[in-house]
């Protein structure tokens, strides 16, 4: 049965929506991958994405809400989302009413079930639907008192809210009170040998210029030493480049990656057996006897790259706040969010006081 009126999705409303999504995606995707550009996961910036991934998915719910169209037929309507439709009976409308709600008209079809709440802004067949309506001797009534019931909007999720960003909070507060350790010099131990290989290396094209190295030894075959975008950043890259098969090297490591991983004197922890089990960070090299990374200007790289992240934290922060604060707003609200405009209330008339003789 071929509709009387077709509702068509508002193009704009789509594009915004997809452009929403392009950005949430990007930001998540780059937080992600800094959780994941160290050794070990770094565990409060992986929540921090997760939670903050799980915030943007629920604007974007939040958002599609009011995304619809109507397809209007002689005995129903379809009111149509864009993963799913509903289908209502004219015998199922008991009332309709148009009303204003923050400057925006909205079409409120009150049913036996769940009424409709249509923003009219993005309805294209709005007075088609009026028509068929009114047509079907719909009673008409003015700031019709419906609700709208919403699954995401409620104390559920209000809860989940407030307990994700008082966690991100946390953890970002940690974070910024508690940043990482430099690297300690007495905890490292140098090892001497020859580049089995040239250095490979392997950068990120972009403003900011990061990236990593890998150095492979004939001495530890097997074993890849790898050099973060911490000392990537401080490295002398040019001589780095002309070495080649053969250059006597001398790289710095932690006595403790040496005894695990190369001596196998002491006991491998969790992550070191199932994670990056062939890589050893390095936080000095010299090459030919040239020095092209110190432990002083890797640490000096680390601050730096630090202070840059804390305008991370202060994103996060106010995520987390702004979660917090919403999902307080949603538990304090009733799972029935009024619709209908609040009425003006007249003042109380004012007696008139008689002049003193």
């Amino acid at each position: 049965m071929a509709p009387i009126s077709k509702g068509k999705f508002n193009s704009r409303q789509w594009v915004l929506i997809l452009i929403l999504c392009a950005m949430m995606s990007v930001i998540s995707f780059y937080i992600f991958q800094h959780a994941f550009a160290f050794r070990y996961v770094q565990v409060d910036v992986l929540v921090a994405a997760t939670s903050l991934t799980l915030f943007f998915v629920f604007i974007l719910l939040v958002t599609m809400q009011g995304f619809k169209a109507v397809d209007i037929y002689e005995d129903q309507l379809k009111v149509k989302w864009r993963f799913t439709s509903r289908i209502i009976n004219k015998e199922d409308i008991t009332a309709f009413s148009e009303t204003a709600r923050k400057q925006i008209n909205y079409l409120i079809i009150k049913t036996t079930g769940e009424d409709v709440v249509l923003p009219e802004p993005l309805i294209n067949n709005h007075p088609d639907l009026i028509l068929q309506l009114q047509k079907w001797k719909i009673k008409r009534k003015f700031d019709l008192p419906v609700t709208r019931h919403s699954r995401i909007e409620n104390r559920g999720v209000g809860t989940v809210l407030m307990v994700v960003g008082a966690f991100l909070l946390g953890f970002t507060i940690k974070s910024v009170i508690s940043p990482e350790l430099s690297v300690d010099g007495s905890k490292l131990i140098t090892l001497s040998g020859r580049l089995s290989m040239p250095p490979e290396v392997k950068s990120t094209s972009g403003r900011n210029n990061s990236g990593y190295v890998k150095l492979y030894l004939l001495e530890y075959p097997g074993i890849m030493f790898h050099i973060d975008e911490v000392g990537f950043n401080s490295i002398k890259m040019k001589q780095l480049l002309a070495a080649t098969r053969g250059t006597p090297a001398e790289l710095s490591i932690l006595k403790h990656e040496y005894g695990v991983k190369i001596k196998k004197t002491e006991a491998p922890g969790y992550f070191e057996t199932h994670y990056e089990w062939t890589t050893i960070y390095t936080y000095s090299v010299t090459l030919n006897g040239e020095q092209l990374l110190t432990v002083d200007s890797y640490n000096e790289s680390k601050h730096s790259l630090d202070n840059s992240n804390k305008k991370w934290s202060v994103l996060i922060a106010i995520v987390s706040l702004s979660m917090f604060v919403y999902g307080f707003i949603l538990y304090r609200h009733r799972n029935k969010v009024p619709v209908t405009a609040t009425a003006a209330v007249a003042p109380p008339p004012v007696k008139s006081i008689p002049d003193k003789i």
